[in-house]
């Protein structure tokens, strides 16, 4: 016989799961209020100063977000077991064939390599992708997942979004934040 506190402790997992999934996938989250409060430890006399930040490339290699400088930087963290970032990730797809020319896209990986490349492979996605080895999720204001981030031309953190995007309500967050770049 299980030991009774077991049962009300998977009881309350289970709704809390629940909970959180369906938060996330009615489009709950939203702006983050202190989108940079996390970058204290960064020189405030550049701004540059998200381009110091790494991810590493699914062969391992470290790389700053400083490859993707002169041009907005869209981040969108993700994992296979996400259902809700994998629903996103094609309308991800349509904004880099629609904007690409404008702006930047990097999907990050919050996992291992192997399920990362089968989720790229599955959804057919074709902007950049790596790993979020360096805890760039929490170092930008996400906290939960999936979670955006919007990076003006000069490194700026302009918005952390959590919670689910399509393809027209990115179109929006592309036209209101980078209108003027």
């Amino acid at each position: 016989m299980p030991p009774s506190w077991r049962r009300p402790l998977i009881g309350f997992l289970c709704l809390y799961l629940v909970g959180a999934s369906i938060f996330l996938l009615s489009g709950g989250g939203g702006r983050s209020d202190n989108a940079d409060s996390n970058l204290h430890d960064f020189p405030s006399e550049t701004s540059e100063a998200l381009y110091f930040l790494e991810f590493s490339t699914f062969d391992g290699e470290d790389r700053s977000l400083s490859v993707f400088a002169g041009r907005p930087l869209i981040v969108n963290f993700f994992a296979s077991w996400c259902t809700p970032c994998v629903k996103e990730m094609p309308d991800f797809e349509r904004l880099h064939v629609s904007h690409g020319d404008q702006l930047n896209i990097l999907g990050l990986a919050v996992e291992g390599v192997r399920p990362a490349r089968e989720i790229v492979e599955s959804t057919g996605i074709t902007y950049s992708v790596g790993l979020d080895e360096h805890d760039l999720l929490a170092e930008l204001g996400g906290f939960a997942m999936p979670t955006t981030v919007f990076i003006s031309e000069e490194g700026h953190l302009l918005e952390s979004h959590s919670g689910v995007l399509d393809y027209s309500g990115l179109v929006v967050w592309v036209e209101e934040l980078f209108s003027d770049e």
